[in-house]
């Protein structure tokens, strides 16, 4: 119940927002802003093609909208749908069945933030973390393992089950 209520809440502040704000004309800068650890990718969609904030995904997933990798990722431009495809099906889904457009396995974890991140630079000191956290979990609530991906150490982005 209190789901619902917050997820109202949200949907009724933003929808009298939407209302009460004109159009903007202001035009997206065309290069994404990239913080030092970050690659420029021409892989990522163009930001004209993307939305500018992550709002629509907010109103139901409220707890990425001060989770430590989507606030992260949005300083830079970089919104839930760059990584995950605009999911228009998804966001119209008042069931939840449909999944988003794009969604990433933990074998391609690794990959996927390699698009634009650099590798560590110092990997020894990553393996003297992982061999520190080995066997215990993080503040995520992720355990570490020798086959730990990105996302166990950084962030919690995950959705609870159903």
């Amino acid at each position: 119940m209190q789901r619902f209520l917050a997820i109202a809440v949200v949907t009724t502040i933003l929808l009298i927002a939407v209302i009460s704000c004109e159009p903007s004309t202001e035009k997206v800068s065309a290069s994404p802003v990239v913080i030092p650890l970050l690659q420029t990718s021409s892989s990522l969609p163009k930001p004209d093609d993307m939305p500018n904030n992550n709002m629509l995904c907010i109103v139901c997933h409220l707890d990425f909208g001060d989770e430590s990798l989507t606030t992260d990722h949005m300083l830079n431009g970089i919104t839930c749908a760059h990584c995950h495809g605009r999911s228009v099906a998804h966001m119209h889904d008042e069931a939840m069945m449909t999944s988003p457009d794009v969604l990433w396995g933990r074998s391609e974890v690794e990959a996927v933030c390699g698009g634009c991140h650099k590798p560590h630079k110092r990997p020894e000191a990553v393996e003297a973390f992982r061999q520190k956290w080995l066997g215990r979990k993080r503040e995520n609530g992720r355990g570490i393992t020798m086959d730990s991906i990105c996302t166990d150490c950084h962030g919690r982005h995950t959705v609870p089950r159903r």
